[in-house]
């Protein structure tokens, strides 16, 4: 059967095209540009006239269409897997090590890397929630994010001495911050409307991970796991299951309650493997708790990536605060080291603290003291070290008030709203947000809001000892040395209480390092015990249970918060996975075992048609599109094996027994013996397109024309497929030829034109919103042809 006689009037109609020297029609070709290295993977932006591509020599490169480079990076690890965002302003990059990377549009910064996978990350599928979503019936649920009524924008972390300023994560979460009042919205307004969105991953070992905004992980399962279970033709109830599934592609509906996994694997019923080899399979899952519980998941994912952003600033504020006073109160240490020294080779055997509370309490210096402060140490020596404990002290009192106070007081408001939406277990419990997970949390982040009080006292304390030491130990200098300074110059008085204080406490004890080290995991800090018996007493009448919490120093309490944070903040994706279940399986084509060639896949969503779903569920009625999932049944690995593409649309899990099955419909047709298939790519308004290349007749290799085919989908012969038995061998190509025979496509069907490169090779990639194809050749170049000039010629033929 042929389609040619259904579309030959489109065909003879399309005049807007460029007519080639042999007087076949081509596509208007916009750009040709040579390449340093071949292209593996290719992307188009949905919103912007960008396309991001992988090469052979590792590079990720974005490129504007007028071919200016907007930039490039070189991984540290071969990308497996590219994808932008919906709104176009981020690339989710896929690694071989199972990382992902977030990557900003305008420089190629990456803005969040994740180490989501274990394995070599196969596919990536950014979904957005559709503006047509509607809610239930009974759905209640709304609620506003009241941060930004009560706290100026959050703080960022500060920068490392010597190092550029870290990454905001508002960057990474985009226009959904909007309403959060990020320090990066610019003057931007609220964007109610702005839904959920998910970043879908899958592995080569057939893991699939679910991302809220790409940063928050609301779902996990291993497709090795999924048991499908069915009835067979005699009523027998049965179970199947995949063997050594790998993802191929993964998908997820604008509703997100349904998702597609394209998979390699072996299939089994009952534990007993039935089939030759491997084969493609198709498994829809049942994906309804993203898109009931969407607007809770959307406000959970952002309260939680606000805080696990805050505590980011909590970290690095205080590894800058130690590298800050380690610098400083180092090169106090070296300086009285060398005193040490001194007093060794003069046959001293006191502390250089003794020798120094000699000097105060007798005014006496030995010679070994008279040797440091005169020759050693000096009085620029002594000034350039008080400066620059000084100088840590007052960096150190701008990070804690600048950074880490502010983080810590919108961490507790946050945790407090968390809280909040947590005492409504009827709508919040089934996506894991426990009461009294977030409690404890809480609890630790409102002690470490003491904890930064007290080090604020301790550093204030600190430092006036040393200033008090420096100005008593420059006084006794200039006595030793007998000399007059200007009355401009002359010191302040000293304490020498309070200089006898310091050198038998804190000079040697050093009580700000002790809480800011995160090597003192094991350290506890002396409280009085009047305080102590203080906190009992106040933990007693129901403020805090842990009274204790004043022996552990900042870093440790940081640590708890942290470990806190990251017990409560795992529950959803712990709770979410189990129900993401309901899985139907079926066989799209059996492979070779030893093929190594990736098939080609494509997968997109259409607007719905009434024809589309021969029998509805009630649930399923009013959905706003429908699947379509097209992929090659072999990879032409032979010089004789033909070119064979199916389809399959409508493929759902049905949500209860009591309802009725959806029964998906499927289509599969075989090219011309003389025509290859080397890539396909579906397409706006429900159009497939081929890229192929003919066989030349005289050498009989591949080598000859190559073409671009538009096949209308309406057009196409689908059938539906009827339940058969779990298990078999039997592939969605032989399931539809028992439905008559598959038709033939030729170069007479469909809309079709002529590329003068005759070494096309995959990928191929097409711009819906654009109306284009990016077609690559072996020769490494690549040639951007315009789709639709046609209808622009028809356009002005209409006016």
């Amino acid at each position: 059967m042929s389609l040619k006689d259904s579309q030959e009037d489109v065909v003879m109609d399309d005049n807007g095209d460029a007519e080639d020297s042999e007087g076949t029609l081509s596509f208007s070709l916009l750009l040709d540009k040579s390449l340093p290295s071949l292209v593996v993977i290719v992307a188009w932006n949905p919103g912007k006239d960008l396309l991001a591509m992988v090469t052979t020599d590792r590079q990720l490169i974005v490129h504007r269409l007028n071919w200016q480079r907007l930039w490039a990076v070189t991984p540290d690890f071969t990308v497996t897997a590219i994808c932008w965002r919906p709104d176009g302003k981020a690339l989710a990059v896929g690694h071989i090590n199972g990382s992902i990377a977030i990557h900003d549009v305008e420089n190629g910064e990456v803005l969040r890397k994740t180490g989501t996978h274990q394995v070599a990350v196969e596919c990536l599928y950014w979904a957005e929630e559709g503006q047509n979503v509607t809610d239930h019936e009974d759905e209640v649920f709304f609620y506003e994010d009241r941060t930004s009524r009560f706290f100026p924008p959050p703080p960022k972390p500060p920068s490392m001495p010597g190092t550029a300023p870290s990454f905001d994560m508002s960057s990474v979460l985009g226009s959904a911050v909007d309403e959060q009042g990020g320090s990066s919205l610019k003057g931007a307004t609220q964007d109610v409307r702005h839904g959920l969105d998910i970043l879908c991953s899958g592995d080569k070992d057939g893991v699939i991970c679910l991302s809220a905004f790409g940063v928050f992980p609301i779902g996990r399962l291993d497709t090795r796991e999924l048991v499908v279970c069915d009835m067979d033709g005699r009523g027998k109830r049965t179970s199947q299951q995949l063997l050594n599934a790998s993802a191929l592609q993964v998908s997820l509906s604008s509703d997100l309650r349904h998702m597609t996994v394209v998979c390699t694997g072996t299939n089994t019923v009952d534990g007993r493997s039935r089939i030759a080899g491997p084969g493609n399979y198709c498994i829809s899952i049942n994906t309804s708790i993203l898109g009931d519980r969407r607007k809770e998941l959307r406000q959970v994912a952002l309260q939680i990536s606000s805080i696990e952003e805050l505590i980011d600033v909590l970290q690095t504020s205080l590894a800058v605060m130690e590298r800050h006073w380690s610098e400083a109160i180092t090169a106090v240490r070296k300086k009285f080291t060398g005193f040490t020294q001194l007093l060794q080779e003069h046959g001293w055997t006191v502390s250089p603290e003794d020798e120094l509370l000699g000097l105060l309490t007798c005014g006496h210096a030995s010679p070994a003291l008279h040797q440091f402060l005169a020759s050693t140490l000096g009085e620029g020596g002594l000034k350039r070290l008080a400066k620059g404990i000084d100088t840590a002290s007052k960096e150190m009192c701008t990070v804690l008030a600048e950074h880490m106070q502010p983080a810590a007081e919108i961490i507790v408001f946050r945790l407090g709203e968390l809280r909040g939406l947590a005492r409504w277990e009827e709508r919040l419990a089934c996506i894991g947000l426990q009461e009294e997970l977030i409690d404890r949390a809480l609890e630790h982040a409102t002690m470490l809001s003491v904890q930064l009080e007290r080090l604020l006292r301790i550093i204030a304390e600190t430092t006036g000892g040393f200033r008090v030491f420096f100005v008593w130990l420059l006084k006794a200098l200039r006595q030793l040395n007998r000399e007059t300074v200007p009355q401009t110059e002359v010191l302040p008085n000293v304490d020498s209480t309070a200089v006898a204080k310091f050198l038998q406490t804190d000079f040697e004890n050093d009580p700000v390092s002790l809480h800011l080290s995160n090597s003192s995991s094991n350290v506890v800090v002396d409280v009085p015990k009047e305080v102590q018996e203080l906190m009992e007493e106040v933990a007693t009448m129901g403020g805090f249970k842990d009274s204790k919490f004043l022996q552990r120093t900042l870093a440790q309490e940081i640590e708890q918060v942290t470990i806190c944070c990251q017990e409560a903040f795992a529950m959803p994706l712990k709770v979410v996975s189990p129900q993401l279940g309901s899985p139907c399986l079926i066989l799209l084509c059996n492979t070779v075992a030893s093929s190594t060639t990736k098939v080609s896949v494509s997968s997109t969503y259409y607007e719905r048609k009434q024809e589309d779903v021969v029998v509805e569920a009630p649930e399923e009625q009013g959905l706003p599109a429908t699947q379509y999932i097209c992929f090659q049944i072999n990879d032409c690995s032979s010089q004789d094996d033909p070119s064979v593409v199916g389809l399959l649309r409508g493929f759902r899990p049905h949500h209860s027994g009591k309802e009725k099955k959806i029964v998906p419909e499927a289509v599969a047709f075989q090219l011309d013996p003389s025509l290859r298939c080397n890539d396909i790519a579906l397409y706006k308004q429900r159009q497939l397109v081929l890229l192929v290349t003919e066989k030349d007749r005289e050498s009989g290799k591949w080598s000859g024309q190559s073409w671009i085919m538009l096949l209308q989908l309406d057009e196409l012969p689908f059938h539906t497929l009827e339940a058969f038995e779990p298990g078999n061998d039997v592939d969605l190509l032989e399931l539809y030829s028992m439905k008559g025979s598959p038709p033939g496509i030729s170069l007479g069907d469909g809309k079709v034109r002529s590329l003068p490169q005759s070494d096309v090779v995959r990928p191929l990639a097409v711009s819906a919103s654009r109306g284009l194809a990016c077609v690559f050749t072996s020769q490494r170049r690549i040639f951007l042809y315009d789709l639709e000039e046609d209808e622009e010629a028809k356009d002005e033929e209409m006016k």
